[in-house]
C-alpha cells in the first residue's frame, strides 16, 4: 500500500515537473515568436539623405513588431555597387539594396536580384497605375519589376532672373530660342547655356523629343543622323562661345551662381545646391528643360530599391511591407519634402503636405511641371559599359574636339561589341 502512494506521489512530482518545463518552453517559443526578422538595407547615402531615410526607416520599425529593416552606407554608389559584386560571389547580400535603375538589367542578367512582380500584384491597381510612368518603366526588365523608386530626379532649367530683365530676355520656350539669346549675350561675356561635365542627358532628351531612342535591343542608334545632328547642336554652341561645360569642376552649379551663365540645364536635384551656393541677393528661378523639334523631353535619374536573391521567406515577406511603406503618398511626399527629390506618385504630389511645400520652395515646382514629360533611359545587360563608352565620346567631342559623327560612329561599334558580348 505505502509502495501504490509512494508511486502515486512520484508521478505527481513527474506531472508537476512536465508542466513547469513544457511552461518553460511554451515562455521561450512564446519569447521567440515576437523577435524581430531584421531586413538588412545597403544604401549609397550619407549625411542629410542618410539621416533623413533613417527617419522614414525607424516610423516603420515602430509602426509593427515583425520586422526591423537596419540600413547601413557603403558611402557611395559606386562603393556599393562593388560591395554588393564581392558580396554576390560569398553568398552574403543584405534583403534590400539601392540601385541605379540602368544597373537592373546586369544585375538581372547575373542572378543577383529577384523579380518584384509578386509586390506588385499584391497592389491594388490604381495604387501601381498611380506612380508615374516614367519611374514605373525604369522599374522593369523585359516587362517584369525589379525595384521599387525611392530617389528621383529630371533634368531641369534654372535662369538668372536679372541677366534676363537687363537684356530684355525671356526663359526660353524651345532650344532654338535657347541658342538665338546666346548670340545676344556672347557680346557681353555671357554665356546662354552653362551644362556639368558632359552635356549627353540632354543629348538624350533631345532624341527622346525627336522619337529616337539610343539602343532598342540590338539596334543601335547613337550615330543616325537625328543623334549626330542633335550633339552637334550643343557642340556648335560651344565652339561659338554661347555654351560652357562645367569641365574639371563637374557640375555647373557655382558658376551659374557667379553670373556666368543665363541658364543652366542641370537635376532638379541640384536646388539645394543652388541655395546653399548662391548668395541672398541671387535673383533665380527654375522652369521645365526648353522643348526641342517641337516636343519635350525630360530625363529620370536616381536610385531604386531591389530585393537580393537569398532572402528567407520571411525576410521577403517583411522587404514587401518595408517597400509598400516607401510608396505610400504621405511617406514619398515626406521623403521629397526632406531631400529635395520627387514624391515617387500623383497622390503625393496632389497630397496637402507637398503642395505646401511648393509654395514654401517655389523652385522645385519646375521639376513637378516635367513629370508629364519625364522619361527613363532604356537600360540593357552591358548598360555600364556603354555609359563608359558613351563619356569617352563626349568628353572626346569636348575635350579633343573629336567630330560628333566620328565620336558617336566609335560609340555605336563599341556598343554592338559590347552587345552582342551579352
Amino acid at each position: 500500500m505505502k509502495r501504490i502512494k509512494l508511486v502515486q506521489y512520484f508521478l505527481a512530482v513527474l506531472a508537476v515537473s512536465l508542466i513547469v518545463t513544457l511552461g518553460g518552453a511554451s515562455t521561450n517559443v512564446q519569447a521567440a515568436s515576437t523577435k524581430k526578422t531584421k531586413i538588412s538595407l545597403w544604401t549609397g547615402l550619407t549625411g542629410v539623405y542618410e539621416k533623413n531615410l533613417q527617419k522614414i526607416t525607424n516610423g516603420f520599425n515602430k509602426s509593427q513588431n515583425k520586422y526591423h529593416v537596419v540600413l547601413t552606407s557603403q558611402g557611395t554608389y559606386d562603393k556599393m555597387n562593388q560591395k554588393v559584386m564581392a558580396a554576390a560571389k560569398s553568398n552574403n547580400l543584405p534583403v534590400l539594396g539601392m540601385a541605379l535603375y540602368t544597373s537592373l538589367p546586369d544585375y538581372k542578367h547575373n542572378g543577383f536580384i529577384q523579380s518584384l512582380d509578386p509586390l506588385y500584384k499584391s497592389m491594388p491597381k490604381k495604387n501601381v497605375k498611380d506612380i508615374y510612368a516614367s519611374f514605373r518603366d525604369g522599374s522593369k526588365v523585359d516587362g517584369n519589376y525589379y525595384s521599387v523608386p525611392l530617389s528621383k530626379s529630371v533634368r531641369i532649367l534654372y535662369y538668372n532672373k536679372d541677366i534676363l530683365k537687363k537684356y530684355n530676355l525671356t526663359v526660353p520656350k524651345t532650344w532654338n530660342q535657347l541658342r538665338a539669346d546666346g548670340q545676344r549675350l556672347k557680346e557681353h561675356q555671357i554665356y546662354a547655356y552653362g551644362f556639368d561635365q558632359s552635356f549627353q542627358m540632354e543629348w538624350e532628351g533631345m532624341l527622346h523629343a525627336a522619337g529616337v531612342t539610343p539602343i532598342s535591343g540590338k539596334k543601335v542608334a547613337v550615330n543616325s543622323q537625328a543623334s549626330i545632328k542633335a550633339a552637334n547642336f550643343v557642340l556648335d554652341m560651344v565652339k561659338n562661345g554661347t555654351a560652357k561645360s562645367a569641365g574639371s569642376d563637374v557640375y555647373w552649379t557655382q558658376s551659374f551662381v557667379n553670373g556666368q551663365s543665363a541658364f543652366y540645364i542641370g537635376s532638379s536635384a541640384a536646388v539645394a545646391s543652388i541655395k546653399e551656393a548662391a548668395k541672398k541677393s541671387f535673383n533665380w528661378g527654375a522652369a521645365v528643360v526648353p522643348s526641342y523639334e517641337g516636343k519635350s523631353g525630360t530625363e529620370v535619374a536616381g536610385n531604386d530599391l531591389v530585393l537580393f536573391k537569398g532572402a528567407s521567406k520571411a525576410e521577403k515577406s517583411g522587404a514587401y511591407k518595408y517597400l509598400k511603406y516607401l510608396l505610400k503618398p504621405n511617406v514619398t511626399a515626406k521623403w521629397a519634402e526632406a531631400t529635395g527629390y520627387l514624391p515617387v506618385s500623383k497622390k503625393a504630389v496632389a497630397s496637402k503636405s507637398f503642395q505646401q511645400f511648393l509654395k514654401d520652395n517655389r523652385y522645385d515646382q519646375a521639376a513637378v511641371d516635367s513629370l508629364p514629360d519625364s522619361f527613363s533611359q532604356k537600360a540593357f545587360v552591358g548598360f555600364n559599359q556603354y555609359y563608359t563608352d558613351s563619356n569617352t565620346a563626349f568628353d572626346s567631342m569636348l575635350n579633343k574636339k573629336t567630330p560628333a559623327k566620328k565620336a558617336l560612329d566609335n560609340l555605336a561599334k563599341q556598343t554592338k561589341t559590347t552587345l552582342a558580348g551579352n
